[in-house]
């Protein structure tokens, strides 16, 4: 059971939104909200859990970009679809990490995809990797794993609690047991988790204070795998 949160002001777009919903053969409930006040506060205060978000991206009072910010500091591994009348708002949505969007009218089958797709993400099978740090065995979540250095053949992992762990090994090796879609090399001495940048600038990707720098060598694929990251477009693996 997918549990979707739909903010959506206008009321004839969230009946129509309404009746696909209820047309699909994916399991799913939905809460409706035509501002983004109310789903803040049920979130904020516990209320209610959502997998997905389904937000226009113009609200009253706060539309969906500062919705999807706040959203994403309340929860990061929020999934969301932005509904949209044009594709004008993709260079706001850039920093985000939305997972796709859909465009205005929305049809069932457009609908269906994106939502199968997010389904597939959701309920997929947490992964982890085991590493040997300081003489124990430590199984770290790929979800927790903010950024990975190397140096002198000495493994860094940067958890998202702030936490680190030290292992012995090579990055190249490390690479191989990560979730491809997620992890990229973006340096020789670097892999980030692309689940916590915030941007890319020329400088390098921002994760926080921290800057990690993007080196020619890996430049080309890791802008390519950020920005497909972005609208949720990776390929099946």
């Amino acid at each position: 059971m997918i549990h979707i949160a739909i903010c959506e002001d206008n009321a004839a777009d969230l009946a129509h939104l309404r009746s696909l919903l209820c047309q699909t053969k994916i399991l799913c409930d939905f809460t409706e909200y035509t501002s983004a006040e109310p789903l803040l506060l049920d979130m904020e205060n516990g209320q209610k859990h959502f997998d997905l978000f389904l937000l226009d991206i113009f609200l009253p009072g706060q539309n969906g970009v500062e919705t999807a910010r706040r959203i994403h500091s309340l929860d990061e591994e929020a999934v969301l679809i932005f509904l949209t009348v044009s594709e004008d708002f993709y260079r706001e949505a850039f920093d985000l990490y939305a997972f796709h969007y859909l465009i205005k009218p929305v049809c069932l089958a457009d609908l269906t995809e994106v939502l199968t797709k997010a389904a597939d993400r959701i309920s997929a099978p947490e992964d982890t990797l085991h590493i040997m740090s300081r003489g124990q065995n430590i199984i770290l979540r790929h979800a927790d794993i903010v950024y990975i250095d190397s140096s002198n053949h000495a493994l860094c992992f940067h958890m998202r609690s702030g936490q680190e762990y030290t292992a012995y090994g090579r990055l190249d090796e490390i690479q191989t047991r990560l979730a491809s879609e997620l992890f990229v090399r973006c340096h020789k001495s670097f892999i980030i988790n692309l689940v916590h940048v915030e941007r890319l600038t020329r400088e390098g990707f921002h994760i926080g204070d921290t800057l990690i720098p993007v080196s020619r060598t890996y430049a080309a694929g890791a802008k390519e795998s950020y920005h497909k990251r972005l609208f949720g477009i990776f390929q099946e693996h």
